[in-house]
């Protein structure tokens, strides 16, 4: 399940700040408890002493008789002489002579000794003061129930809970339009990459987009890059696949058209000869042609192989005993314990080629050596392949690993321009470097391929 981006960078910026707040409401409930009890106090006590200075010395000679009743909130008062209520006490008679709208019946404090407590009123707790004058005569008792007490807290935070609420919810606009604004350029990149065309390979602007976002697109240009080069690379292998085969394959049609005119056996003879060996350089070309795709298709992994370089160089000898043969070649082979990391099958593609370039080009009755081994240090496996033919001009060997080139031959052999072209991509695969040098006793034409040795098979 797909989440938004804007979804993640708000949660993420919007749970902290929740969590925050939430740790700051549950300590200011605390504090406000702690200080709402002392100020209940000290409000207690005030008016307790207040009233108590407000009463007359001789209230205590009064004629006993009905407690006179005052309203408890004045007119200017605050809204907390709402929950207030006080009673006046002739401590010797345990009289009420003067008690606030509302107050009980019964004394606030039972036991009428001075200071706080937490009685029980009605079946109700109250918080209590008791204020007795020096003389010991009167006492001012002043409550409030607990409930009230309570109720006021929670309305404190009911405001202060709708009030940071409200704040979050500000917040989260504000966070989620500075994420959309943030988000603009990417918006504006998706809609780009949107409308373009299929095999539309460009790169990705870059211009305007954040930091954060930059490799990410950088990333993606690379990549459209490398596709785009394995397009071009497609498309120029398929033009060059369809230039090449049309050669030969006219040439097949204009020999199989002789041999079938032929007036004589002799001459369908020779035409049939002609046939073979032009169906025999098409096989060819089209088995490179399919070696280059392949090689081209499939990318060397990182867990690579250990291969034994002596068991491909002598299987890939073997196959060329016969056409050297029949060249009067002379092929000699010298294999030393050897091993590198890599594909079996392109290795096998890379020395067939230096093989056969070898044994067409090289003449006839000459002498091709192939071998392969490692450095004393162990660091390095080799491959040389050399022989005493005509050679390879100077000027033309930094061409001959090109696609489709084809060098000045002087033995009439025509290639395809393909071989060396393989050898040297799947060198540059396995990270391995290619040297051209002399042949035999400064002779011909040689090739040396030196890869990273691996363990031994």
């Amino acid at each position: 399940m797909s989440h938004s981006l804007k979804s993640k960078l708000l949660l993420a910026v919007m749970a902290p700040l929740a969590l925050g707040w939430g740790g700051w409401l549950a300590s200011q409930h605390f504090q406000m408890t702690r200080q709402q009890q002392g100020h209940d106090d000290l409000f207690l006590q005030e008016v307790s002493e207040q009233i108590l200075l407000s009463m007359p010395g001789n209230l205590d000679s009064l004629d006993e008789g009905p407690r006179l009743t005052l309203p408890t909130r004045p007119r200017t008062a605050s809204k907390k002489f709402d929950t207030l209520r006080y009673q006046v006490w002739i401590l010797g008679r345990r009289v009420p002579v003067v008690a606030s709208n509302g107050a009980p019946m019964q004394p606030l404090r039972a036991d009428f000794k001075p200071g706080f407590v937490v009685s029980d009123v009605a079946g109700e707790p109250w918080r209590v003061y008791a204020a007795t004058d020096a003389s010991g005569r009167i006492q001012v008792q002043a409550g409030m129930s607990q409930s009230a007490m309570k109720a006021e807290l929670a309305h404190w935070v009911k405001i202060s809970l709708w009030s940071g609420i409200g704040i979050l919810l500000m917040l989260g606009a504000l966070v989620g339009l500075a994420i959309h604004w943030s988000l603009r350029p990417m918006n504006r990149l998706r809609r780009e990459m949107a409308q373009r065309e299929p095999h539309d390979l460009a790169p990705l602007p870059v211009s305007g987009l954040p930091r954060e976002i930059r490799p990410l697109v950088d990333s993606f240009n690379l990549l459209l890059e490398r596709l785009s080069d394995a397009m071009r690379g497609e498309r120029q292998f398929l033009a060059d696949a369809a230039h090449e085969l049309r050669t030969p394959l006219a040439a097949l049609l204009t020999q199989t058209q002789v041999a079938m005119r032929a007036g004589s056996q002799e001459d369908a003879q020779a035409a049939l000869a002609q046939l073979a060996h032009g169906i025999q350089r098409t096989s060819r070309l089209a088995q490179q042609l399919l070696d280059s795709a392949r090689v081209d298709a499939s990318p060397l992994r990182e867990d690579r192989p250990v291969v034994a370089l002596p068991d491909v160089v002598t299987m890939v000898a073997r196959e060329f005993d016969s056409m050297a043969s029949r060249r009067q070649q002379t092929l000699a082979l010298h294999a030393e314990p050897a091993s590198v990391q890599g594909d079996l099958d392109d290795l096998g593609i890379l020395v067939r080629n230096l093989l056969d370039n070898a044994v067409r080009y090289s003449g006839d009755g000459a002498r091709i050596e192939i071998a392969c081994g490692a450095d004393d240090e162990g660091g390095t496996a080799w491959l040389v392949v050399r022989d005493n033919g005509p050679g390879v001009p100077t000027e033309e060997r930094e061409r001959i690993f090109e696609r489709f080139f084809r060098g000045s031959q002087g033995n009439g052999e025509r290639g395809s321009g393909i071989g060396l072209s393989l050898v040297d991509r799947i060198a540059r695969v396995h990270d391995a470097r290619i040297t051209v040098e002399d042949g035999i006793a400064g002779r011909g034409f040689g090739c040396r391929v030196e890869f990273r040795a691996a363990p031994e098979a």
